[in-house]
């Protein structure tokens, strides 16, 4: 929003105060708008309304806000969620047992970053040690980000909090968060994001409790907009770098008038490498990298400046590595090189062929 937006109060109500961030003013205390006169048809409207714009809903309870129906977790099927859209499940719902229910929506294809008002009593540190509500944090991260305050859909809760509700980006979508974690998408203390598999209280449920309905206080014409490029950068994680492979034992270079029985010792250890290194999951890798060791040791005696135990547990810890051998570690690997190796050795050359 640019600037401040009123939102109107009756005649003859004075008491209003301003929210932490002065992005609106709202009426405290009383009611904003009319009561409807029948709630239980007001919300089965509002759920209707939010249907034919294509968003599925959930009933809540009045008090916790709960929602009174399950099956939109992120990993729904399309089964489970078909309730959620259709028109005779809503009327079953809001014209049987969940008369007078807040319309849960379904944020599946939204994402809605709702500001809370802070409690009494509620302890933050930090930089957010003094602020009085959500939109406060938003401003403080607004500013840090060098950004202008999101002009989207806006919606102002009853107890004076603020829902911003924008478009699910492309690629892996948001979830949900709550407060104020390390991790994305969370974003901060009076903060909450929701996104795939969650849900919010929709735009116009009435409130019985609290005497207001939650009340959009943008344009007319406006509709949910694109996350800004820096809040979605603050809701997903930073990429991580792809790990470094290690790289295979280097080429052994032999001095000339090399025998072949050396030669051919740099071939076995090289084989053996490219062999190791190139296994994946699934492929009995600790089983071939016994194999590999166990044959190298039987060739030992053939070429032993060559095939020395050194030169073998370092080039088949580094294959080992390349072919993504973690469990246990390096220490695992070494135990079954060694085993192999030492098993070779008593065998010798005689069971060397064709054993790796």
């Amino acid at each position: 929003m640019q600037g401040k937006e009123q939102v109107t109060a009756p005649l003859g109500v004075t008491d209003v105060t301003e929210p932490s961030t002065p992005r609106v003013h709202t009426v405290q205390g009383q009611p904003v708008g009319d009561v409807p006169s029948d709630v239980a048809r007001h919300q089965l409207s509002v759920a209707h309304t939010w249907l034919r714009r294509g968003m599925g809903v959930v009933p809540c309870a009045r008090d916790d806000k709960g929602a009174m129906e399950r099956g939109f977790r992120k990993d729904a099927t399309p089964q489970q969620l078909a309730k959620f859209y259709d028109p005779a499940q809503i009327d079953a719902w809001w014209r049987g047992r969940f008369k007078r229910a807040h319309v849960g929506l379904l944020t599946r294809s939204l994402v809605v970053v709702d500001l809370d008002m802070r409690k009494p009593g509620t302890e933050i540190k930090g930089q957010y040690a003094d602020v009085q509500g959500g939109t406060d944090v938003l401003e403080i991260l607004m500013r840090q980000a060098g950004a202008d305050w999101p002009d989207t859909f806006t919606v102002v809760t009853p107890s004076g909090g603020m829902h911003l509700y924008f478009l699910q980006p492309d690629g892996d979508p948001i979830g949900c968060a709550t407060g104020d974690r390390p991790t994305p998408p969370h974003l901060g203390p009076l903060i909450d994001v929701r996104g795939i598999g969650g849900y919010v209280i929709a735009e116009g449920s009435y409130s019985a409790a609290q005497g207001r309905a939650y009340t959009r206080v943008s344009a007319p014409d406006m509709r949910p907009q694109p996350l800004p490029a820096w809040l979605l950068k603050l809701m997903r994680p930073a990429a991580r770098p792809a790990p470094a492979r290690p790289t295979p034992v280097r080429h052994l270079t032999l001095a000339a008038g090399s025998t072949r029985a050396e030669r051919a010792a740099v071939a076995a250890l090289e084989n053996v490498v490219t062999r190791i290194s190139s296994l994946r999951e699934g492929d009995h890798r600790n089983g071939k990298l016994y194999g590999a060791a166990r044959w190298l040791g039987q060739l030992a005696e053939t070429a032993p400046h060559i095939l020395t135990e050194t030169a073998v547990e370092d080039a088949l810890l580094g294959a080992a590595a390349v072919c993504g051998m973690r469990h246990g570690g390096q220490r695992a690997a070494l135990a079954t090189i060694r085993s192999g190796w030492k098993t070779g050795l008593q065998q010798g050359a005689g069971h060397g062929v064709g054993a790796a």
